[in-house]
């Protein structure tokens, strides 16, 4: 089963209807909309297209639909009146159509809401400082890009968030979580990216002890640094104790069960994710991984093509592409869509192997070898996982020296060996009693990642 094929039934209700977006904060029942806590006037109509653009956000309202909404049962045209209403909402979020950064007009589809979207709970109290709140929004819109150059940009805003103040738990568990992507992403090694993360996970949950978002922040750590399993999936399990609403919980415990293996209850978790925030970049990503790891490159294939439609340059979106046209052995469709990943510029380890594997699955040894060559000239540049020379020469049948580089990365605790259990790359390599070792090193029980 594909993400999104599940009973909407199954889905958790909806959350009160009580939202926030940058610095606003909008009541659907009270029909209140608030900038840093003062109130925004907005007419009925406006007020109506905004409730209908949040109620499917991600999703395209037609200006058809919007009409019948707004003027039901009437038969005339209101191109006229539409376009007052919604340049109205524009108006008072100080959005703009050229540029837009709540709205999204495209001809032919109608208009969509873009920014990120937070459901406020009951429990849950006002925000201290909008301007914190407000910066750590935008940091999590750049960190869910993940491009190198963006995680730059959420450091900056999560920082940002701090200076206005500095007990912002939420900026800390931000910044946890942007330390553990440098380190997936080669931008650190992963002792000190591990040890940053760390610190910052621990103060995240030293000063609000029940946030969700610190509470996943130390489940992160726990995964990628301590490969502490158990620890791991406590923490997730809490923050969604905490905060059953929060997409970006769902999607980190999602990623944690693909990696020990429970498939099919890491396809759940992300559903979830999907429905709470369904144009995350990196909720939708997550999603075609996990089904390119559930052996399901048909689903994972259509979910790529779900995020490309979406951010059409997305890097990550691409290089998961190239993995399941490899897996279906299209090899040139493959190498098409990891050098299009590479056109990022940033000469990303995991697209270089990702080459070199489909290369020397293809029988073209010569570009295979040569991209072995690359990593070795990159890692005098930067920090080059193990995992991935491993990868090439797993390709290349070269599997003992795999074996050795996979101890390589073992010994340096690289992060890319939470995705051992379940990486099909490795699959001609796991009944090798030296790769079940390394399996047993990082605490993986084998019956987990049985259900592949």
């Amino acid at each position: 089963m594909t993400v999104g094929q599940e009973d909407v039934k199954s889905l958790p209700p909806r959350a009160p209807r009580k939202l926030r977006f940058g610095a606003f904060e909008v009541d659907l029942d009270s029909r209140d909309l608030r900038k840093s806590g003062q109130r925004v006037r907005l007419q009925r109509k406006p007020f109506k297209v905004l409730e209908m653009l949040l109620e499917i956000r991600g999703r395209f309202v037609s200006r058809a639909e919007l009409t019948r909404q707004l003027w039901p049962g009437l038969h005339v045209n209101f191109d006229r009146s539409l376009n007052t209403a919604v340049n109205a909402l524009r108006k008072a979020l100080g959005d703009s159509s050229q540029s837009p950064g709540y709205i999204e007009t495209r001809p032919g589809l109608g208009y969509r809401f873009i920014a990120p979207v937070e459901e406020i709970l009951p429990h849950q109290d006002a925000v201290v400082n909008p301007d914190a709140y407000q910066n750590c929004a935008k940091a999590r819109y750049f960190l869910n890009k993940q491009t190198q150059e963006d995680l730059h940009k959420a450091i900056a805003y999560f920082q940002a968030a701090l200076d206005e103040d500095p007990r912002c738990a939420k900026a800390y568990a931000g910044l946890a979580e942007t330390y553990c992507l440098f380190a997936l992403m080669n931008m650190a090694p992963p002792g000190e990216a591990g040890a940053r993360a760390r610190w910052l996970a621990a103060t995240a949950v030293e000063l609000d002890p029940d946030s969700a978002a610190a509470r996943a922040a130390l489940g992160c750590v726990k995964r990628f640094f301590e490969f502490e399993w158990t620890g791991a999936a406590e923490e997730f399990q809490r923050a969604m104790s905490l905060d059953a609403s929060c997409a970006t919980v769902h999607q980190a415990y999602g990623s944690f069960l693909a990696s020990t293996g429970s498939l099919q209850e890491a396809l759940h978790e992300l559903r979830l994710a999907q429905h709470l925030d369904p144009v995350s970049p990196l909720v939708n990503v997550e999603a075609a991984w996990t089904l390119y790891l559930a052996r399901d490159f048909s689903g994972a294939h259509e979910q790529c093509w779900k995020a490309l439609a979406l951010e059409p340059s997305l890097a990550a979106a691409q290089h998961v592409l190239g993995l399941v046209y490899e897996q279906m052995e299209m090899y040139e469709e493959a190498v098409i869509e990891f050098q299009n990943a590479q056109r990022s510029g940033d000469e990303q380890p995991a697209v270089i192997a990702a080459l070199g594997h489909v290369w020397a699955q293809a029988g073209n040894i010569t570009e295979a070898e040569e991209t072995l060559r690359r990593l070795q000239q990159l890692s005098a540049k930067r920090y080059v996982s193990p995992y991935w020379h491993a990868m090439v020469h797993a390709g290349l049948r070269q599997n003992a020296l795999a074996i050795q580089w996979l101890e390589t990365a073992y010994q340096q605790r690289d992060v890319w060996l939470a995705w051992l259990g379940v990486d099909p790359r490795f699959d001609d390599l796991r009944a090798a009693p030296a790769f079940q070792s390394i399996l047993h090193k990082v605490h993986f029980d084998l019956a987990e990642v049985s259900d592949r």
